[in-house]
C-alpha cells in the first residue's frame, strides 16, 4: 500500500498540472455508500377540505403592502384584526356586504349563501326549516358586515409576516427574480354549522397586493 500511494504522490509531483493523468494511474472508486445517519423533523398535518366544505372565492380586492399590513398586521409580526383602527377606515377591504363583494361579478350575501349550502347538504328546502331556526340563523349572520364583527378568539392559525417575506423571496428565486410581483394574500373565513350533517362554508378574501417591498 505504501509503495502505491509514494508512486500515486511520484506521478502526483511529476504532473501536477495533469489532472486527467493523475485519475488514470490512480483511479478513485466512489462506489461505496454508506448511511452515516438519519435526522428526523415532524411538521403539522395537512387535512383535506376539497369535498368537505363549500369554497366560495371572493373576487380580487387591490391593495397596497402598506394597507394589507396595517390591517391584518397592525402589531407588526404576527396577524390580528385591530377593530378600532380597521373597522371604519378600512371598511372597504374587509367588509362581506355587496355591492363591495363579488363573487365572478355578481354581488356577494353571506346569509343567501349559507342558506343555499344547508339545503343542499340536508336535502331539504329551506321551507322545512322550523322558523326560530331560521330566525336564529338570520340573526346570526345578519349582523356579521365585517372581519371586525366575527369573533375575536376565531384565529385558528396564521402566518408570521417575516415568513410571508421568505416565501415571496423564495419564490422570487426559484423563479429567476421576476419583476414586480403581485401575489395573491388569502384571507379564509370558515363557517361551521353545529349540525354534523351540514359541510362547514369557507370564503375566502382575495387581496392582490401590489408594490410588495422584499427588503
Amino acid at each position: 500500500m505504501k509503495g502505491n500511494c509514494n508512486h500515486c504522490e511520484k506521478h502526483e509531483n511529476h504532473h501536477h498540472h495533469d489532472d486527467h493523468s493523475y485519475d488514470d494511474h490512480c483511479h478513485q472508486d466512489t462506489n461505496l455508500i454508506l448511511d452515516v445517519a438519519v435526522l428526523c423533523q415532524e411538521y403539522s398535518p395537512v387535512e383535506i377540505t376539497c369535498n368537505n366544505s363549500h369554497i366560495v372565492n371572493l373576487d380580487e380586492i387591490s391593495i397596497s403592502e402598506d394597507t394589507f399590513r396595517n390591517i391584518f398586521y397592525p402589531y407588526g409580526e404576527n396577524f390580528g384584526i385591530d377593530s378600532k383602527k380597521s373597522c371604519i377606515s378600512e371598511f372597504f377591504y374587509i367588509t362581506f356586504l355587496a355591492p363591495y363583494r363579488k363573487v365572478e361579478g355578481k354581488p356577494f350575501y353571506l346569509l343567501e349563501e349559507i342558506i343555499k349550502n344547508t339545503e343542499e347538504d340536508l336535502n331539504v328546502s329551506r321551507n322545512c326549516f322550523t322558523t326560530c331556526s331560521l330566525t336564529d340563523l338570520r340573526n346570526d349572520l345578519l349582523k356579521i358586515k365585517s372581519l371586525c364583527d366575527l369573533n375575536c378568539c376565531s384565529l385558528s392559525c396564521s402566518l408570521t409576516w417575516s415568513n410571508i417575506v421568505t416565501m415571496i423571496k423564495d419564490y422570487s428565486l426559484v423563479n429567476k427574480h421576476p419583476k414586480n410581483i403581485r401575489p395573491l394574500f388569502v384571507v379564509n373565513v370558515i363557517f361551521k354549522s353545529p349540525n354534523p350533517c351540514v359541510k362547514p362554508t369557507v370564503v375566502k378574501f382575495n387581496y392582490r397586493v401590489h408594490s410588495i417591498c422584499l427588503k
